[in-house]
């Protein structure tokens, strides 16, 4: 079942649009495999939500969309170290860790 992920509130509007652009972007369709955990002390866990993961299965695939991520789109200004996508996990575990800041912003 494909999902709108536009109309899913409980996740940040950057969250969402940065989503929704990689989807456009790249013409593919990504299955997610996490948005909120109840007691997450990071981005999954915020309310709105502002960290996914989308299932990713090929390493150099993996790393090409992180690249297409972070070329275009900046976590936070004032810490250029943070990234708004990183591939992590091995096998039927890896994935592709999607976050937002409330001072992300388009390239």
């Amino acid at each position: 079942m494909k999902i709108d992920i536009i109309q899913l509130k409980f996740l940040h509007f950057k969250l969402r649009r940065v989503l929704a652009w990689l989807e456009k972007e790249t013409g593919l369709e990504f299955v997610g495999t996490s948005l909120f955990r109840m007691d997450d002390k990071g981005v999954h866990g915020t309310l709105p939500v502002r960290g996914g993961d989308l299932r990713i299965r090929n390493r150099k695939i993996g790393l090409a969309i992180e690249a297409v991520i972070n070329d275009a789109w900046v976590y936070d200004p004032s810490r250029p170290d943070k990234k708004c996508a990183f591939l992590h996990g091995e096998g039927s575990n890896m994935h592709l860790h999607t976050q937002v800041h409330p001072n992300t912003r388009k390239r």
